[in-house]
């Protein structure tokens, strides 16, 4: 090893110490006191209500599993979800409500 390479590498070691002794946390790295207490209160806060998806439609299949079209994808479902008197499906979002919803209507009914 030249002295050259020895001399690189006891400045990195000495910048790696050096920094660690004087800097502030590595948390929230690219935000100010201020905005890194909000971050914090925010995620004290009450979890958030998910809002229902859109029902773009449903397919129903006589020999198979029905398929729901929320927001744009396909996904699949179980036939308790479909009721089929009134054209509308029950989804449960991710904060457990369950909404039912019916194509192109933007409202829903929610229960816990």
């Amino acid at each position: 090893m030249n002295t050259h390479s020895t001399c690189l590498i006891l400045i990195g070691a000495w910048l790696a110490i050096s920094g660690k002794a004087h800097g502030e946390p590595l948390g929230k790295l690219f935000f100010s006191p201020a905005e890194r207490l909000q971050i914090d209160r925010e995620r004290r806060a009450a979890p958030r209500t998910a809002s229902p998806p859109r029902l773009d439609g449903f397919i129903t299949r006589s020999n198979g599993p029905p398929t729901l079209f929320l927001d744009g994808k396909a996904v699949p479902a179980s036939p308790r979800q479909i009721h089929p008197q009134d054209a509308s499906v029950s989804v449960t979002t991710a904060d457990g409500q369950t909404h039912r919803l019916q194509v192109g209507n933007p409202s829903s009914t929610a229960r816990p």
